[in-house]
């Protein structure tokens, strides 16, 4: 399996604001997990307690296999409609735990925990837009979204809440129509990018208007891939 870093990320219930809380790997047949600062001290003060499981904030948990409290996440192999469920999540039967958890994302109906990729400006960055559920007309949206239209990201530099704050839009012929979010855990670096004009190309890799497990219920997938190679350091 090749090694692998996913962001543990906690919803704050109430004003629903997202916070990188710890950090999960995987490298040379062993599991990692740690809590990760600032966020999480910003976390602890809204609530936040810890992990099931991982009481400790400062121990780094170690295991030759995917911690019990992680792996109760993935999708139930015995599920009569699990291969429907790998399908869906463009997977193989084969595919590693890992990779089932960063597709996943690991989310339940009953918290508001969510894995997510560890950002990296020299791959393909995947997201879900946030705020979809407040700035989407959902019928009219469902007759003129599609897989693979191209999208544009646009800086809001006076957004109170979060100074990197992004907007996803999706362009119509001569009409702007706003989507939502890039979600917070990946505003401050795609916003330095932006900041730089590094050419992007953004399309809609997925599409769910009546899902169970999005907290916003529809659902916007997002594939970006950015030409660093000649970025000014």
């Amino acid at each position: 399996m090749e090694n692998m870093v996913l962001w543990l990320i906690w919803k704050e219930p109430n004003e629903r604001r997202r916070y990188l809380i710890g950090e999960l790997s995987y490298d040379s047949n062993l599991y990692k997990f740690k809590y990760l600062n600032p966020e999480l001290e910003d976390a602890l003060k809204e609530n936040f307690t810890y992990y099931p499981g991982f009481k400790d904030l400062d121990k780094v948990y170690k295991s030759n296999t995917l911690f019990a409290n992680i792996e109760t996440r993935l999708p139930d192999i015995k599920r009569p409609d699990y291969l429907k469920i790998l399908n869906s999540y463009d997977l193989e039967v084969n595919s590693t735990k890992m990779e089932i958890l960063r597709k996943t994302r690991g989310r339940l109906l009953t918290d508001n925990f969510e894995f997510v990729p560890k950002f990296d400006k020299n791959s393909k960055i995947e997201f879900e837009v946030a705020g979809t559920r407040y700035y989407i007309n959902k019928l009219k949206m469902k007759k003129i979204l599609n897989i693979n239209d191209n999208l544009e990201l646009e800086r809001e530099e006076n957004n109170e809440k979060d100074k990197y704050s992004i907007k996803v839009n999706y362009l119509n012929i001569d009409k702007k129509y706003f989507l939502g979010y890039v979600p917070r855990y990946y505003s401050k670096e795609l916003s330095k990018l932006l900041d730089k004009k590094i050419p992007y190309s953004a399309k809609i890799e997925a599409l769910n208007f009546e899902s169970l497990l999005s907290d916003e219920n529809i659902t916007v997938g997002v594939k970006l891939i950015f030409d660093i190679r000649n970025e000014s350091k």
